[in-house]
Order: structure tokens, then C-alpha cells, then sequence
């Protein structure tokens, strides 16, 4: 009676698709810097790594008095003058770089436009959380400079308090620029300003993988056909071949669902295929970065190696997407080039692969995917299509090194075959089991070392790697760590799939959804579990990692197809590869 009844729950969420309102940051001006004086710090005075907006923008100041403005913990504000030329303020990009007056934001359909219209939110308000006294006016302004929608407001409140305005629905659907200013007089902080957004008729678990989705494909570049390491950077100045072919799957996935056009997906394959093709460097490797040079040519990224991870996970990615959309004839082709690759110079005397090749283009990098784990699983696989005779080694113990989140779950956004009890045939190991238990670690780590921590009360996990605190780089967290406090949410997503519990699940992703963790933007990169402080960063790899777990957990609870899987097990090459694992 009790599994009938947990059935009967989740195909009700599924089914019961529904409108409902959701809030997104557009700045919350958390710029963590040292105060160097009592009161605001200089404007200029700020992180460098968070010089972007919660949506992946550029921001700045306006006003002949803006030298006026200044920072304070996650607040700026200004006091002025009653001069008439006493005003300042900030204005924000909607949609990319405010340099780029070709991409604005349609209220009535805010995502990309590559999304089709019954996937796409609508903005229909705003609110400002603004202390002290004076005038403070909110524009909206389109490409060309002109005003679209503008309000004004007195305020007079010793404490932040919310300013809620109601947009009209018509004559907002090509916005580039938000602006506020404080007005000549005006003694005023601002805390943060939100989009007040309408999901589309859409369930909540598909809504999950919509929002990672269009975390991916705010990063993705039209221009250069290859998906920007972070949203908030210049087209071809550092794109990522790892996120590349992640997000061409996810999008592969999202035409499936009607997210995107069967017509877009294949173009986007088809446009990595082509940007690539001129990049593979020795033994026919793809490099780990690649930028666009003086004269716009596609070339590594200078000091990136030539990487045998991700060569695989491009490669694997694409055949998988291209077996889901039916481009049988790109599917030879990538094999082929895939049978082009040299593997057998990379295999130390020991047995094991190499990572790649140095940035000199001739030195075989000395570390190897010996470490038990996914990312070793998938370079294995990829070496056995390019060479069914070679042999795969690797770590025979089960353990994930340091007990970091991702490396137990990347192997099975992509194949389904890690998820049985067989143990394999080359480390002897039932994955199944060992992810259960790294899940069960995740869970019980922050629960006995922080059980009185609202976040942790919440149920909220996930070591990993990702960003650090304040985005000034990589940082690896993992579960055999001491002192960890630093949060990456993508693991939830990426463990969802295999959780016994998804009704759990659900509920800690709506938990995250109403502390602005989990966002119409897709998951924050990270989340501080001393003060709840989040960092909004889309970063292109964790989010084609959170689209393709939510698209398996989705398919999971909804007991749907699962597209990327049945692909997988339909391309012989990828099963006779497989062999070696599960003969």
C-alpha cells in the first residue's frame, strides 16, 4: 500500500503542471570586499570575480554624482545634494553584455530565444529592497537608449524594505537595460533588485530541468558555435570543449521535451562539429580551452593542454546526441574521427592513460586517469571506440578520491550502464553500490558536524568541486574532507537519478527554490553554510552537469523514456566499448 501511495505522489506532481510565481535576482550587489573606513567604500573598491549580475551580465554606474556611490556588505547606496545635477545610480544588462545591442529581454518570454514559447517565463514585476529617504527611480531602457517603462518612488524607511511594481504586458518584450537612480537629495541604500517572474504550465520537475537548461544555454555562443566557460564573458575568449559537448546532449534532451526545436538541437551539433574540426591537436586530441585569436580564427586557449577527458566527454556527448535526434550520417562521421584518435602513445608502462598533452603540443602529460571514478570510466570507453584492442586499467578500490560529489555521478550523465550490481570487469567494483554510499556520506556530513544549521536542517548537501567562496577560483570539496562549509548544489542534481528517495529530493529542491538557491537561472554555484551566502556565477560545466542530472531524475519520476540512455544503448560502437566494463 505504502509504494502505491509513494507512485500515486510523484506521478500527481508530475501531472499537475501549474503557473506559479518564482522571484530572480537580477543584483543582490554582494561584492564581499574589506573596508578599508567606517561607512561605504569606493565603487570602484570591488571583487573582480563578481563583477556580473545574478543572470550573467555586465553591470555599471550612471549620474554625474556616481562617484558618490559606494559599497557596503551586500548593499550601495549614496547620500546626496540637492543640486539638481546631484543624481547617480546603476544600470545592468538584461540579456549578455550591454555592449552587445543585438541581445535584449522579451518580458513576456525572458529566456533565450532559442526556447519555444511554452517554456518561456514571464517577467510581469519588479521589487527593490531600499533604504532611507529620497526619490528613487527604476527605467527601462531598450537597445537604442529609449525609455520604455519608468517609475518613481519616495522613500522613508530607517530599514530595507520592499518596493513592488507591476509591469504592463505589452511594450516590454525587447528591454536591454535596467537603470535606478537615487535622485538629487537623496540618502539611499539598495539591498537588491528581483524579477518577479510566471512559470510556464509546467511540472515541477520539468520545470528543474528547464532552469538548469537555460543556465546552459546562457552560455552558449551562436557565434562561435562552442559554449563560454562562464555566461557573463566575451564570445570565443575562453570557451570550454567539456561544456561544449555536455550541452550539446542537454540540448538534444530539450528538443525531446519541445524545449527547443529539433532543428535548433541538430544545428548546435552540427556547429560544434564544424568549430572543432580545425582543433585537434596531437595524437588528435581537442584541447581543454579554446578562444578566438586576432583575426577571429578558433585556436587553444594559450597555456591549455590537449585533454583526453575532454576529447571524451565531447565525443561521447555528440554521438549520444546525435543517435537522439536521428543524424545517423554525423554519427559515422564522429565516429570515424573518434577512430582517428591516438591512444596507445598516452598508456604509461604501467598500463594506465594519460591526461593529455602539455601546452607545448609534445610533452605527454606524466598524470594519468589511474583514480577509481567516472571520469576515468569515460576515458576508457572512449579509448576502447578509437582502439577496440586497447586495454583499460585503473584503481581497483572503489574509492573516490578525496570523496568529491561529481566524480562518482559524471559517468552516468551520459551512460546507463553504471547503474547495476554487476561489478565490472575492470576495477571489480558495484557502482551502484559505491554511489549509494558516497549519497548516504553527502547526507550524513553535515549532519553530524552542523545539525543545528537551518541549511543542513533543510536537508541541503553537496561536496564537490566548483568555485570557491567568492569565485576567485577552483576549489575541490569532498566528503573525506575536514572543516568543509562550502556547498556546490549541483551534486543534488546529478545523484538525483540513483536517490531511493525522490519525493526527498523534490522537496529539498523547493526548499532551495524559496531561498533562492535553486533559481529561474538555474542552481547558484555555491552556498556558504556560515551565513547562507550563495554565489550566482553561471559557470557552463556545473550547469550541463545539473541539466543532464535533473533530465534523468525527470525521466526517472515520471517514468518517461529516458532519451540519452536509450541512445546509448542503441550505438554499437558505444556497446562493444562498453563490453569492457560488462562483458
Amino acid at each position: 500500500m505504502l509504494r502505491v501511495l509513494f507512485i500515486l505522489l510523484l506521478c500527481c506532481d508530475v501531472m499537475n503542471a501549474e503557473v506559479r510565481t518564482v522571484w530572480q535576482t537580477l543584483h543582490d550587489y554582494n561584492t564581499i570586499i574589506e573596508p578599508s573606513h567606517p561607512g561605504r567604500q569606493d565603487r570602484h573598491v570591488m571583487n573582480p570575480f563578481l563583477s556580473y549580475t545574478n543572470i550573467g551580465t555586465d553591470f555599471g554606474f550612471v549620474g554625474p554624482a556616481e562617484a558618490a556611490l559606494g559599497w557596503q556588505r551586500g548593499s550601495i547606496g549614496t547620500t546626496l545634494s540637492a543640486d539638481s545635477d546631484e543624481w547617480a545610480g546603476m544600470w545592468h544588462s538584461l540579456s549578455r553584455l550591454a555592449r552587445m545591442p543585438e541581445s535584449t529581454m522579451n518580458f513576456n518570454a525572458c529566456y533565450p530565444k532559442p526556447i519555444t514559447a511554452d517554456f518561456q517565463p514571464k517577467v510581469t514585476g519588479l521589487r527593490a529592497l531600499v533604504r532611507g529617504k529620497g526619490r528613487f527611480k527604476i527605467d527601462l531602457v531598450g537597445a537604442q537608449n529609449q525609455l520604455l517603462w519608468s517609475a518613481t518612488r519616495i522613500i522613508d524607511s530607517s530599514d530595507f524594505a520592499e518596493q513592488l511594481y507591476d509591469l504592463p504586458a505589452a511594450g516590454l518584450d525587447s528591454v536591454k537595460i535596467l537603470t535606478w537612480i537615487a535622485e538629487p537629495g537623496s540618502n539611499l541604500d539598495v539591498d537588491r533588485i528581483d524579477f518577479r517572474m510566471h512559470t510556464p504550465d509546467i511540472g515541477f520537475d520539468q520545470w528543474v530541468f528547464l532552469t538548469s537548461y537555460a543556465k546552459a544555454l546562457t552560455c552558449w555562443s551562436a557565434s562561435t558555435g562552442l559554449v563560454r566557460d562562464r555566461a557573463h564573458i566575451d564570445d570565443g575568449s575562453f570557451d570550454s570543449i567539456s561544456s561544449t559537448g555536455l550541452f550539446c546532449l542537454a540540448t538534444a534532451a530539450a528538443a525531446g521535451e519541445g524545449i527547443v526545436s529539433h532543428d535548433f538541437a541538430t544545428a548546435v551539433i552540427s556547429k560544434a562539429c564544424q568549430a572543432v574540426s580545425t582543433l585537434r591537436g596531437p595524437y588528435q586530441l581537442l584541447p581543454h580551452f579554446v578562444r578566438l585569436d586576432d583575426n577571429g580564427t578558433l585556436q587553444r586557449h594559450k597555456g591549455t593542454e590537449y585533454s583526453t577527458i575532454d576529447t571524451s566527454i565531447f565525443y561521447l556527448s555528440l554521438m549520444l546526441g546525435c543517435r537522439m535526434l536521428g543524424q545517423d550520417d554525423m554519427l559515422a562521421q564522429l565516429v570515424q574521427d573518434v577512430r582517428m584518435i591516438r591512444f596507445a602513445p598516452l598508456i604509461s608502462d604501467e598500463g594506465y592513460l594519460s591526461h593529455g598533452v602539455m601546452a607545448d603540443e609534445k610533452t605527454i602529460i606524466p598524470y594519468q586517469w589511474k583514480d577509481w571514478g567516472g571520469e576515468t570510466a569515460l576515458v576508457l570507453v572512449m579509448m576502447r571506440i578509437a582502439d577496440p584492442q586497447s586495454v583499460a586499467m585503473m584503481d581497483k578500490t572503489g574509492h573516490v578520491n578525496q570523496g568529491t560529489g561529481f566524480i562518482v555521478e559524471i559517468q552516468s550523465l551520459l551512460l546507463p550502464d553504471f547503474d547495476n550490481e554487476a561489478l565490472d570487469a575492470v576495477s571489480g567494483v558495484n557502482w551502484r553500490k559505491v554511489r549509494a554510499t558516497m549519497l548516504q556520506a553527502q547526507r550524513e556530513y553535515f549532519t553530524k558536524r552542523y545539525p543545528d544549521n537551518p541549511l543542513v536542517k533543510n536537508g541541503f548537501y553537496g561536496l564537490s568541486a566548483g568555485e570557491q567562496r567568492y569565485g576567485k577560483g577552483y576549489t575541490v570539496g569532498g566528503v573525506d574532507l575536514e572543516d568543509q562549509m562550502l556547498l556546490h548544489p549541483h551534486y543534488i542534481l546529478m545523484s538525483a537519478a540513483g536517490d531511493p528517495e525522490p519525493l526527498k529530493v523534490r522537496e529539498i529542491l523547493k526548499l532551495m527554490e524559496k531561498q533562492n538557491i535553486l533559481t529561474p537561472w538555474g542552481m547558484v554555484e555555491n552556498v556558504w553554510l556560515g551565513n547562507g551566502e550563495t554565489l550566482p556565477m553561471i559557470g557552463s560545466l556545473n550547469a550541463c552537469f545539473e541539466a543532464l542530472g535533473s533530465y534523468h531524475f525527470e525521466c526517472k519520476v515520471s517514468k518517461r523514456t529516458d532519451s540519452i540512455y536509450e541512445a546509448a544503448r542503441a550505438i554499437p560502437e558505444l556497446n562493444t566499448a562498453m563490453k569492457v566494463f560488462y562483458p
